[in-house]
């Protein structure tokens, strides 16, 4: 009788156990543009958002730069693979390669090229800008993005070192599937304004080969 007791004891005890209520799981609403990842709510960016950082991962591409004050016109192409690049400016090109934190410059010496080694950034640094500007400096018009006027002294501060005191205006950008198609914009010096137009090109299928010094 008494090992009968303990039976229905433990038979109780394990049918209490069981019944024991379970832990109500935590309910995440997310937003309308987010999603749930590893337990938070993350925003999904949009496809003109996705353009700026694939535009920023670049490493391989050609950028054509077009200057033209009233009927003057300056055709420049700067072209980058990895730590390779090349910029021709009329009949001359010079190419630069990155070692750690200084750069190989190779420039044009008679029939061939010299090399020197400089801790400063190459000429051509200041038209990577577009690879720092941000969507949210960007409001659409007409389907066209145009970068806001509050922003025009945070594109201007790249052209400095070029364009002492100059002042940015009228920048607008075109976005293709993937990347950054080109940007156009004032650039305007001692009351003299230039028409900036720049193009990217061959991303992925840029082919940089340093001269024999």
């Amino acid at each position: 009788m008494k090992k009968l007791v303990w039976y229905m004891f433990f038979i109780t005890l394990l049918v209490l156990a069981s019944c024991k209520q379970e832990e109500v799981p935590t309910v995440i609403n997310c937003g309308d543009d987010e999603i749930l990842v590893d337990g938070a709510c993350q925003r999904v960016k949009s496809d003109f958002e996705k353009t700026f950082d694939a535009t920023d991962s670049m490493s391989n591409y050609t950028l054509s730069i077009s200057i033209q004050q009233l009927a003057d016109v300056y055709d420049m192409v700067l072209m980058v693979d990895g730590d390779k690049s090349s910029f021709t400016m009329g009949l001359e090109t010079e190419y630069y390669e990155k070692q750690g934190n200084t750069i190989d410059r190779y420039y044009p010496v008679g029939e061939g090229y010299r090399k020197e080694n400089s801790a400063q950034s190459s000429t051509t640094q200041s038209f990577h800008f577009f690879k720092d500007l941000e969507a949210s400096w960007f409001q659409v018009v007409s389907n066209r993005y145009f970068l806001k006027s509050e922003y025009n002294d945070e594109v201007a501060a790249f052209f400095q070192s070029e364009f002492p005191g100059s002042t940015v205006s009228n920048l607008e950008l075109v976005v293709g599937e993937t990347y950054f198609e080109s940007i156009v914009f004032d650039v305007t010096v001692n009351s003299v304004m230039y028409r900036f137009t720049m193009t990217l090109s061959n991303v992925g299928q840029t082919t940089v080969t340093l001269p024999t010094v």
